[in-house]
């Protein structure tokens, strides 16, 4: 893929992070540069490893602050800690880590704070998320421990609200997934669109990245004059109000598949994870990739000296409308989106992994498509290759 997701990048977002890993990589401590998260051992405790990751909902937030102020639902708000708590227990759950504490940050501007007393029906919306959502993954046998965090007012530096979450987690080092990826591996793709058994109502698929561009090309640009304040650098350019349908979207409006949250994809994992130890053959399962930062390309991350070959299936809705309203080449469409695919789970083929990976798609009512294979590569950096029913796109 020579074009590097042009129109992202005319946004001011570096989609696949490569300025951020050229700049830290070297300062990092990782004893497992194979699995998906930056992992180190416990030297006073060993046998153990742990890991911290820091992320939330980005730029999504914008486009939930539209909707809210367009109907005064606060349900709107509630997304926002779906999607941090899915995008940094994901990421972790990919590498094994299936106990969890967590923190929060909210940054936020009252001063322009869109309505009266917002600052707490946004504490309050999360709150109430959050203590949901704790109970979902208890259920589910996580064990998570919530230590408070910090709502900062910002006047100078924030023009709405900031939402990130902290996981800190510890496992035994025999429980890591490492990405220890082998040629010949097969690579199976959950979906990101659907409805999965803990999921209320249709996802979209659009998880948590390229929420700058998506909102850019969809929103009503009259929001850019209505609330000056949500967009400071890309304005809304696009023709769909909150409420509007479009025919491509047979389940929701625009805005609703828009902001549809990230799937709790730790919840995937355990039941994968639990499906191949009741097998005995965890061994097997050599490697997880989140798709987030980098769209359809983030396996690249996993493993080492491997050519990732994937028979990517059709987009979901509204990934094709994004690009027809964005006028967005699809190569690019896979850099900065997941194209309905949202995780990525490498093992060996093998009947049995096969069994498994039917198991968790009949427990978690989530799709798997069987994408293709992990190739040997005699260079030690990965690449990609994505066939799509737009063209054959390779990640050089």
């Amino acid at each position: 893929m020579t074009d590097k997701t042009t129109r992202y990048a005319d946004l001011g977002v570096d989609a696949g992070k490569e300025s951020v890993r050229s700049t830290f990589t070297p300062l990092i401590n990782n004893d497992f540069p194979g699995a998906f998260v930056n992992i180190v051992r416990d030297e006073c405790e060993p046998g153990t490893v742990f890991t911290q990751h820091g992320d939330g909902d980005g730029s999504k937030g914008i486009n939930r602050l539209a909707a809210y102020l367009e109907t005064g639902d606060s349900a709107w708000l509630t997304g926002a800690v779906d999607d941090a708590v899915a995008m940094n227990m994901g990421d972790i759950a990919a590498s094994g880590f299936l106990w969890n504490t967590i923190t929060w940050t909210n940054n936020l501007n009252v001063g322009l704070a869109p309505t009266e007393g917002f600052k707490q029906t946004l504490m309050q919306a999360f709150a109430s998320r959050f203590a949901e959502l704790k109970l979902v993954y208890e259920e589910a046998g996580f064990k998570i421990k919530f230590l408070g965090g910090e709502t900062a007012d910002l006047p100078d530096q924030v023009s709405g609200s900031v939402f990130d979450v902290t996981v800190h987690a510890r496992e035994p080092e025999e429980n890591i997934i490492t990405g220890n990826i082998q040629p010949g591996d097969v690579i199976y793709g959950f979906a990101s669109d659907g409805q999965a058994a803990w999921e209320a109502v249709h996802n979209s698929g659009i998880m948590s990245n390229g929420l700058t561009l998506a909102g850019t090309c969809l929103g009503w640009s009259g929001y850019s004059e209505q609330y000056p304040n949500l967009r400071l650098k890309n304005p809304f350019r696009g023709r769909y109000k909150v409420g509007d349908t479009d025919p491509l979207l047979r389940n929701s409006t625009v805005f609703e598949a828009l902001l549809s949250p990230t799937r709790q994809w730790p919840l995937v994992i355990k039941c994968l994870v639990s499906e191949l130890v009741e097998r005995n053959i965890l061994h097997m399962l050599h490697g997880i990739s989140m798709n987030t930062g980098g769209g359809a390309t983030k396996i690249g991350h996993v493993g080492s000296g491997i050519h990732y070959v994937k028979d990517m299936p059709p987009p979901p809705p509204i990934f094709k409308l994004i690009q027809r309203e964005g006028e967005v080449s699809w190569q690019e469409m896979y850099q900065a989106f997941n194209c309905g695919v949202g995780l990525d789970v490498v093992g060996a083929d093998h009947n049995e992994f096969d069994e498994a990976v039917r198991a968790v798609v009949e427990t978690t009512h989530v799709k798997a498509y069987p994408l293709g294979i992990a190739r040997e590569r005699k260079d030690e950096a990965n690449v990609v290759t994505l066939k799509t029913p737009f063209g054959r796109f390779t990640d050089y």
